[in-house]
């Protein structure tokens, strides 16, 4: 049986693409918390958003995805889309 290599390595993308801006504050502010429904983020999302909203006076919005495997999915995103900011975690 012969032996096969194969080259995990992905092709460099030649776009660079800019990170959103920062918020200059928290306070008041409607925030995302994108769980990938991996053990253990719900709860971890959920006391970042519990903090948000005791600190900052945040509105908190949690979306969950389908799987983590995959990107999230149009509703997911469109369910974020009037959101400030997003937070998402992984809980393991």
């Amino acid at each position: 049986m012969p032996l096969i290599l194969i080259d995990p390595t992905a092709e460099e993308d030649s776009e660079k693409k800019a990170g959103a801006a920062r918020l200059g504050t928290l306070s008041g502010k409607r925030i995302g918390l994108l769980d990938n429904i991996k053990h253990n983020a719900e709860y971890l999302l959920a006391e970042v958003g519990e903090q948000l909203v005791r600190d900052y006076g945040c509105e908190v919005r949690m979306v969950r995805k389908k799987t983590y495997t995959k990107y999230a999915e149009p509703h997911v995103l469109a369910a974020l889309e009037d959101c400030d900011a997003v937070v998402t975690a992984i809980g393991d």
